[in-house]
């Protein structure tokens, strides 16, 4: 009798650790995306502030495209699934606009494609648009 309640107890720990676990390794993912999000909105404003900049060298011009570089890469790890349980157009709109607009723009600075630039800029003030009016809103959600 006494064997099967320390069993009981030891199967009960067991299930309240793994359980503790899961809900930290979705609060560890949760961060992680994040991270991703602000970060590639960050790293391509300053990119783009960087490129807006006047006295522009063509050294400026290269880390700055290199910081737009890496704000899409992480860009590109944000999951719509974070996004969408911030709030439901969230996923949407930085896939369309942000993600697309920048990928485009980016793909005309490269192949030297003003109509490409300019679509891509487009992209980004439609998104520029929905962030500056759910800004605070979505931050204080994550």
């Amino acid at each position: 009798m006494l064997m099967y309640k320390q069993l009981f107890y030891l199967l009960l720990i067991t299930f309240l650790l793994s359980a503790c676990s899961e809900s930290d390794d979705d609060k560890s993912v949760s961060e992680t995306q994040k991270y991703y999000f602000l970060q590639s909105l960050e790293l391509v404003e300053q990119a783009g502030r960087e490129l807006q900049s006047s006295g522009l060298t063509q050294a400026r011009v290269i880390d700055a495209l290199k910081t737009m570089d890496q704000g899409l890469k992480l860009a590109f790890q944000v999951e719509n699934k974070f996004l969408n349980a911030v709030d439901v157009r969230l996923g949407k709109n930085y896939q369309r606009y942000f993600v697309k607009g920048v990928e485009t723009y980016r793909i005309g600075i490269e192949a030297g494609d003003k109509s490409d630039q300019q679509a891509g800029l487009k992209l980004l003030s439609q998104w520029a648009m929905f962030w500056s009016a759910e800004q605070d809103a979505i931050i204080a959600k994550l």
